[in-house]
């Protein structure tokens, strides 16, 4: 019995889409029409390939499903694909941050000039908080807490 218990707490559900023009998907967040798919790790045994087994009360019944094997990547390739996401994510938070000063600069010059159109003074502002709020979520991405404004 506690066997059991513990092969179905390893086993993970995932959801098979198709959509109207016949390009399938697979998420883990259930989607109407999709149908909840079932997959149980790789056997201990030596055994390379899990088993996907459709759910019972799924969305949208289909034919079985054949076992496929669930790609692994190991943990070196992971630790690459890691550090050259966060490469590109720091190149767009120093872009963000050069746009945002740039932007800043030019909502203070507005400001000063005399005369200055209130809608321009405004879509200036909406730059400066637009280069604001992208410099959070990039922060957000990189697991930073939201720098002083």
């Amino acid at each position: 019995m506690l066997l059991c218990s513990l092969s179905q707490a390893q086993a993970s559900t995932i959801y098979r889409y198709v959509d109207k023009d016949g390009h399938v998907t697979f998420t883990n967040m259930p989607q109407p029409g999709a149908q909840a798919i079932s997959i149980t790790p790789a056997n201990p045994d030596g055994g390379t390939r899990g088993s996907i087994t459709p759910r019972n009360g799924s969305v949208r019944p289909r034919a079985p499903t054949a076992n496929v094997a669930v790609p692994s990547v190991d943990a070196g390739t992971q630790r690459n694909r890691d550090e050259g996401r966060r490469r590109i994510l720091q190149t767009e938070l120093d872009n963000e941050q050069k746009a945002l000063s740039e932007a800043r600069t030019a909502l203070s010059e507005a400001r000063r000039k005399p005369g200055t159109a209130t809608a321009q003074l405004q879509r200036l502002q909406d730059a400066v908080t637009d280069r604001e709020r992208n410099i959070d979520a990039l922060n957000k991405e990189l697991g930073r807490s939201a720098a002083p404004k």
